[in-house]
């Protein structure tokens, strides 16, 4: 079912595509949506994987609480 539901998807957004693309105002809005849903993605992506963040270390002479 999710295999069809990509499909339909892809083939609505390839059809909105070929039918704006036509127009120059749809083309420069098209391409600013692409490029801003790229960024969005990467950024998001980098959020939560971490990116930057320290490693954790975990000192040998801790103890250990629990009993």
């Amino acid at each position: 079912m999710r295999d069809g539901a990509l499909v339909a998807v892809g083939i609505i957004f390839g059809w909105l595509m070929s039918k704006s693309w036509s127009d120059p105002q749809c083309r420069l809005g098209l391409a600013i949506f692409l490029v801003a849903t790229a960024v969005m993605t990467l950024v998001f992506a980098l959020a939560v994987v971490g990116h930057g963040r320290e490693p954790y270390r975990r000192d040998g002479d801790e103890d250990d609480d629990r009993e």
